[in-house]
């Protein structure tokens, strides 16, 4: 066949032309930027950002594209908005909804923490009308009112987020059933009230979110008919709501359903009764029903349930319910997976199980019940990863720790208010890690063996409460981190070690990381100290800033040392009822973080530094019951405090205790109190300030009365004659 002629075949040049013409035209119509009515409504919205947020480049000065403006998303049609991301920008008050009407193609709508209080036009021609929305999120703004039914329109909606605002009343009956591809439902942290049936969300099949949290007066629920849900929930979050109050607050049984749950939190919800035994196993991550009336499960159901079978949770949360039962058998080898575990404050009885095959428990608490015996040597096996073990206000006795103890990471010990005895033991130092340590108000004995206490992560010590005797172990000056030291009511004897003056007790605060705790539970460290005359929780803020020392009831000797007027940072400080003797330290003055100082019931003596008036944080004071005396100083701080901070010291006198000084004038015109007289240094000066002035004033006198001065020399030659002496002139 022979060859076309070139005339028969398309010019190569012009098919490029026609390829190139194309591919510009269809290039130009994505990329020639955004929707002309898309631009202006972004326009109108610039306006409103408020704060550091004013200075987004919504320009069409610097760029014409509102593509590529920040926080703005445009598909590939035609360059159109599809997603808009005004999440804290500074939007407040009234919002008008129609500027979002031009935005036909939006999919993605991000107004979350503003000051949204509602929109002005939200039905007719705003948010209600994005028709093609799949995404909206206005939580954490202070939207105010019922919720919109209007929302149900959106039928292609996918995640609903307006949790942590002010809305109120009930939730639109036909609101959630209408949104058939709604995946994600957020109404948590608003005032919301009524009744809110879950049967009304059978159908929404995709459902795998659902949080209504801290709605304190919305009642939920789910027995009232019988249904079957469509859905498959992977997290139900109803905290703080009122649940199956019609049902005697059962646990929702459509929950046995449900087996792709990670986490469910029923806290504070109202629950009664036993847990059902399927529970534990339908969820992979964290059971939370604490605080309700739970009687938890009956020891044959969990043995008759368990078998092989090992449930997933790694975090379980019973805390504060009223379970009343020993500790199941096999119990340990139900949850092999648990990371935390609270069953605190509850009524619990017997011993503490071995939870040796709980390989990954990291805290444990069961303060708060009624538990007895001592603890085992195995209590969590040799290769614990135990960081906190909380066991306070039980009948526990035996030894602290017991012989054998293999808590090498173990962080936080709580076991006070409880009966073991003995010694604090020799293999306390094995927990190298130690950060707090609470026996208080137990029937510990004996000497503080060297080195028990030298851990430098040590940063809470509570031993108060115990028959502990000895000196006050000098190593305690040393701990870097140390921040609350109670060694109240014991039997310590000796002076105060002199070295509390150490820099980091001075400037470095505590450190608690709040979020220590694994899984979805934050566990808060709090720390109970007695200051001010009452007990008080520290916890958060106040437990990083506080700095605390309680010496008191003990039987300490010797003087105050004055390195503790050194501990500039120190916020309350209590030496009571001891033996010290001495002033108390002129650099106190220093301490200007003091809150509470008791220095009552010693021997105290000396007068009061004028200067403690100056601590202007000082809302606690006591001098009471000591050999102090002179002038209380009637100035700033101390003016604060009645008769009683003062009692118990005769030789005390002044305004605030309505007992007048009786004074003496020096020369300089000073008023010297009586009591000041007594001081050696003021006695031997005014008597010789008294010779002086009597010495030279005589002499003044004869200097200037001439004839007096000439009678007193015959008087004296007379004298002298008389006596046999005689003046060689």
């Amino acid at each position: 066949m022979a060859p076309s002629s070139p005339r028969s075949r398309p010019p190569l040049r012009l098919l490029t032309a026609l390829l190139i013409i194309s591919l510009a035209a269809a290039v130009a119509k994505v990329c020639r930027g955004c929707d002309g009515d898309e631009q202006r409504a972004l326009l109108r919205i610039a306006p409103l950002f408020s704060g550091e947020f004013r200075h987004r480049n919504w320009d069409v000065s610097t760029a014409a594209n509102c593509c590529a403006w920040e926080g703005v998303g445009c598909g590939r049609r035609a360059g159109r908005v599809v997603s808009l991301s005004l999440a804290q920008v500074g939007l407040h008050g009234a919002l008008d909804g129609s500027v979002f009407a031009a935005f036909a193609e939006l999919q993605e709508l991000d107004l979350s923490f503003n000051q949204i209080t509602s929109f002005a036009s939200p039905s007719s021609s705003g948010v209600c009308n994005l028709d093609q929305v799949e995404s909206l999120e206005l939580d954490d703004n202070m939207l105010h009112g019922i919720i919109n039914p209007c929302l149900g329109k959106l039928r292609h909606l996918r995640y609903l987020s307006m949790g942590g605002n002010f809305l109120r009343g009930e939730i639109p009956p036909s609101l959630l059933g209408n949104l058939t591809q709604i995946e994600t439902i957020h109404l948590g942290e608003n005032n919301l009230t009524g009744t809110f049936f879950f049967s009304s969300l059978a159908n929404n099949s995709k459902l795998h979110e659902m949080v209504l949290s801290s709605n304190h007066r919305l009642e939920i629920e789910t027995e009232a008919v019988t249904w079957a849900p469509l859905f498959q929930l992977e997290y139900l979050n109803l905290r703080n709501c009122i649940v199956n109050k019609r049902s005697n607050g059962v646990v929702p049984t459509f929950l046995s359903t449900q087996m792709s749950l990670s986490g469910i939190d029923l806290s504070h919800c109202s629950l009664r009764g036993k847990i059902p035994p399927w529970l534990v196993y339908n969820l992979s991550d964290f059971l939370l029903l604490n605080d309700n009336s739970m009687e938890f499960l009956e020891v044959e159901h969990i043995n008759g349930l368990a078998g092989n079978m090992t449930s997933p949770l790694q975090v379980l949360d019973l805390s504060n319910n009223s379970i009343s039962m020993a500790m199941p058998i096999g119990f340990a080898g139900l949850f092999t997976k648990l990371e935390y575990m609270d069953m605190s404050s509850n009524l619990l009885f017997g011993g503490v199980p071995s939870l040796a095959e709980v390989t990954s428990l990291q805290v444990l608490d069961l303060s708060h019940n009624r538990l007895t015996g001592e603890l085992l040597p195995s209590l969590t096996g040799n290769a614990s990863v135990l960081t906190s073990l909380l066991l306070s206000n039980n009948n526990l006795t035996g030894p602290v720790p017991p012989s054998g103890w293999g808590l090498q990471q173990l962080v936080h010990l709580s076991l006070e208010n409880n009966r073991f005895s003995g010694r604090l033991s020799p293999f306390l130092p094995n927990s190298s890690l130690l950060e707090t340590l609470n026996v208080r108000n137990n029937d510990l004995s004996g000497i503080i063996q060297d080195g028990l206490l030298s851990n430098q992560q040590l940063g809470v010590i509570l031993l108060g409460g115990n028959s502990l005797q000895g000196a006050i172990p000098i190593e305690l000056c040393f701990n870097e981190y140390l921040h609350f030291l109670d060694l109240s009511n014991n039997q310590f004897s000796g002076e105060i070690p002199g070295c509390f003056y150490n820099n980091f007790w001075t400037d470095m605060p505590l450190y608690y990381n709040d979020n220590r705790f694994p899984g979805n539970v934050t566990q808060q460290m709090s720390v109970d100290f007695t200051t001010k005359g009452e007990d008080l929780k520290y916890m958060g803020a106040p437990l990083v800033l506080m700095t605390a020392i309680d010496f008191s009831m003990n039987h300490l000797s010797g003087t105050i040392p004055p390195s503790l007027g050194l501990l500039r940072k120190l916020r309350s400080l209590n030496l009571s009822h001891n033996h010290l003797a001495g002033p108390i330290p002129e650099n106190f003055m220093y301490l200007q973080d003091m809150e509470s100082l008791d220095l009552s019931h010693n021997h105290l003596n000396g007068s009061l530094p004028v200067l403690l008036a100056s601590i202007s944080s000082l809302s606690s004071f006591s001098v009471a019951y000591n050999n102090l005396s002179g002038e209380i100083p009637f100035q700033s701080q101390l003016t604060t405090f009645n008769e009683s901070s003062f009692e118990g010291n005769e030789n005390l006198c002044g305004e605030i205790i309505s007992k007048k000084c009786s004074t003496i004038h020096d020369q300089q015109g000073v008023v010297l109190s009586s009591d000041a007289i007594d001081t050696p240094l003021i006695y031997w000066s005014f008597v010789a300030g008294s010779f002086a002035l009597g010495f030279w004033g005589f002499i003044a006198f004869l200097t200037w009365n001439a004839g007096f001065k000439r009678r007193l020399c015959a008087l004296m030659d007379k004298c002298m004659y008389n006596m046999g002496w005689s003046i060689v002139p």
